[in-house]
């Protein structure tokens, strides 16, 4: 009779067990991008009472409870693990997980955005989900197997629908864009248009360390235009609207704006941080590059400290090449970054603190004690890549035993192709 009960348990637990093991969590659509609406679904055959369920996102936004089915936008790409914790009507306690993986917007940019005829041009399918792509040039020429990168040179004038379709075609959507070609673009008679911009900080750099409550820091765009028109754009810092700005511009010509004296940039929040001008009016298809700047609670006027990189490998220990400031490096993926930190202060640092940030996200921190002057270590430290376009690592170094934290040293290093030219070494005041 106990054998039959211990039996009866035991097939009774594997069953429960079973039962948890079909919970589930589902999400559309399978593969989700950036700032899309995600349905999340869990189920369980034991049934959740209330349909009462407590959800986890892992994008740091806070625990919420919910029903079985809920929605979610995550606001940046990345790997997140989403749990749902519940009771059951057999009042068991149950998380299920599940790992899902957001990706930027597939679409296609091109330049020149402004082209002519007989101008070659060059499009780019970004964010898509192979490198077999088939391409349509809207002029009844094709390309079944091309690459992620491609050139064309049209004709005659007019405005013609580019589309590109993902695993060579094999996928029922195409992204598509309209491109307009004209006979001439220059000049005051020239449409109005934007043909070359470049944001920079006042010294000409594009990042800049500055002590927090810092005033007055300006940056500036320096612009060329065709034509005649009114400008329409917005600074924005971190993501967020800061400053707009409207102005004419006539006859072709050159022109710097800048986000502004009073207030200036915002200095309350050490960290990096990205400032970046969007362009309303008139319309512009191509990325404008960032500028970036460092907010320590004290910037020291003389180095106090060098950072060298020694090393930097792949995951299967092949050395990629590098140069002063410059890594030549696959567009992604996971790599190892060797350094050596020498100390050139007069004094014992007790306490640093070595912080690893790529592009404006931190993604490695070691703590460092007991730092002789003029003495040399070494550090590693893995770097995950997940972006397609051309990046930067910034390496600090901060003295953490006295306060305010000082900065003693800042390095940038260009994360690029292997094949783009090798940019000099800035200091980073």
């Amino acid at each position: 009779m106990k054998i039959f009960k211990i039996t009866i348990f035991i097939l009774g637990s594997i069953l429960i067990l079973i039962q948890s093991l079909m919970a589930m969590i589902n999400y559309s659509p399978s593969q989700p991008n950036v700032d899309q609406n995600v349905t999340f679904t869990v189920t369980n055959p034991n049934g959740i009472p209330g349909n009462r369920v407590q959800w986890n996102f892992g994008d740091d936004t806070p625990l919420q409870w919910g029903p079985t089915v809920m929605n979610k936008v995550f606001m940046a790409k990345g790997t997140y693990t989403v749990r749902a914790t519940y009771w059951t009507n057999k009042q068991q306690q149950i998380t299920d997980q599940r790992t899902i993986t957001v990706v930027e917007r597939r679409k296609i940019s091109f330049n020149p955005f402004r082209s002519v005829v007989g101008q070659s041009v060059t499009f780019t399918a970004q964010n898509f989900l192979s490198t077999n792509i088939r391409w349509d040039f809207g002029d009844q020429t094709f390309i079944n197997n091309g690459s992620n990168v491609e050139t064309h040179v049209y004709g005659k004038p007019g405005t013609y629908i580019i589309r590109a379709w993902d695993w060579g075609g094999n996928t029922a959507n195409p992204i598509s864009i309209s491109v307009t070609v004209f006979s001439e673009i220059r000049g005051p008679r020239a449409p109005f248009h934007i043909s070359f911009i470049q944001i920079r900080f006042e010294d000409g750099k594009s990042y800049k360390a500055v002590p927090k409550n810092f005033e007055q820091l300006i940056v500036y765009a320096d612009i060329k235009y065709e034509g005649t028109g009114i400008l329409r754009a917005q600074w924005v810092v971190d993501g967020k609207p800061f400053r707009a700005i409207t102005k004419s511009l006539p006859f072709a010509r050159d022109t710097i704006i800048n986000s502004g004296k009073i207030p200036g940039l915002p200095t309350q929040i050490p960290g990096i941080h990205e400032v970046a001008l969007r362009i309303i009016e008139p319309q512009t298809e191509y990325e404008i590059p960032v500028v970036r700047y460092f907010i320590a609670l004290k910037v020291v006027e003389k180095e106090k400290a060098v950072i060298k990189l020694l090393k930097v490998t792949s995951l299967d220990g092949i050395e990629i090449p590098i140069t002063v400031d410059t890594i030549g490096i696959p567009k992604e993926g996971y790599f190892l970054v060797k350094g050596r930190i020498k100390s050139t202060n007069e004094s014992l640092i007790s306490c640093a603190v070595l912080r690893i940030y790529l592009d404006s996200e931190l993604v490695d921190q070691q703590l460092i004690r007991n730092l002789k002057p003029k003495q040399e270590i070494e550090f590693e430290a893995s770097i995950h890549n997940t972006s397609s376009l051309d990046r930067r690592i910034y390496i600090t170094l901060y003295d953490i035993s006295q306060k305010p934290p000082e900065l003693l040293y800042l390095k940038r290093l260009n994360l690029v192709s292997g094949e783009k030219s090798t940019i000099q070494e800035e200091g980073y005041r």
